[in-house]
């Protein structure tokens, strides 16, 4: 850790987790932060700002819109955990796909699997088989769910005209999470896919080195800059191969012991504009700052 900071000429890019960092313990974007983000892009326009997330897009469009960055160019995004890079109006720029062998195992597997409480994510969209776990998925999570039966789903993905970057179940405990894996641990090995439990939430089974950190590296790489150009913040386990990746890995102080670990700075908590406090005192001259 050290108390040195970047100055903004420093820094060409700014990425960012959502939950539990970018918004607050209360689920949303604070005033502060909102103002601190547009002042910041909009005194330095060729300054990249990307969200980084285990979200899918449709859930991230209405954090664009509240910070004012929809139509903002240098705005990508780092999806699904990794496995998809967005460029600012949505065009897929770099993605991860499963195996095919692995999804048709898979589905031989969970066919007559019930609740049928899982998806297969294919860029914005979750396939679903299931009219009220689709209702629960697109209500609580925002997904773009399609409904569709699942042997003629499995016929589109053989036939390659649908791409799976995650298998994601809806999970409501530890004990769910454990006979999932146990079920499925065979043919994760096989394909050597990594597989990520998000607390009481989900658990992902993703493409084999597939994270916010290799996304972070694809995407700097596509961009032409180099990691001591960019800026990271983050607050859970899934934001450790993130904060590896940049030059300037930022904790918040309600981040997990590990993750603290791998940053060189530790900011306020998001319940006490963490965030945007940092990004003000790299970016904005102290008559710019927001009393």
């Amino acid at each position: 850790m050290t108390n040195e900071l970047p100055t903004a000429s420093q820094i060409k890019l700014i990425t960012t987790d959502i939950d539990g960092t970018l918004l607050n313990p209360k689920g949303k974007i604070s005033e502060k932060t909102k103002l601190i983000i547009k002042k910041v892009l909009e005194k330095y326009p060729d300054l990249h700002f990307v969200l980084a997330s285990s979200r899918a897009r449709p859930a991230t469009k209405d954090i664009r819109n509240e910070l004012g960055i929809s139509e903002r160019p240098n705005t990508e995004s780092i999806l699904c955990n990794g496995c998809v890079i967005y460029d600012s109006v949505g065009n897929i720029l770099w993605q991860n796909i499963i195996p095919i062998g692995f999804i048709t195992e898979f589905h031989d597997i969970v066919k007559n699997h019930t609740p049928d409480n899982y998806m297969y994510s294919s860029g914005d969209d979750a396939y679903m088989f299931d009219e009220n776990w689709g209702k629960k998925a697109h209500d609580k999570y925002q997904e773009n769910i399609i409904l569709i039966d699942k042997e003629e789903y499995i016929k589109k993905v053989k036939s390659g005209e649908s791409k799976v970057n995650r298998v994601c179940f809806m999970v409501k405990s530890k004990d769910e999470v454990e006979e999932i894996k146990k079920k499925f641990e065979n043919i994760r090995n096989k394909y050597h896919l990594e597989c990520v439990y998000f607390p009481n939430i989900f658990l992902d089974y993703m493409p084999n080195q597939t994270n916010k950190g290799t996304g972070i590296k694809q995407l700097i790489k596509l961009l032409n800059i180099s990691k001591d150009e960019v800026l990271a913040f983050g607050d859970g386990n899934n934001d450790i191969e993130l904060l590896k990746n940049v030059g300037w890995p930022v904790a918040m102080a309600n981040a997990t012991d590990q993750l603290k670990s791998h940053a060189k700075i530790i900011t306020q908590s998001n319940a006490e504009d963490g965030l945007a406090n940092l990004l003000e005192n790299i970016f904005l001259k102290k008559d710019e700052h927001i009393n």
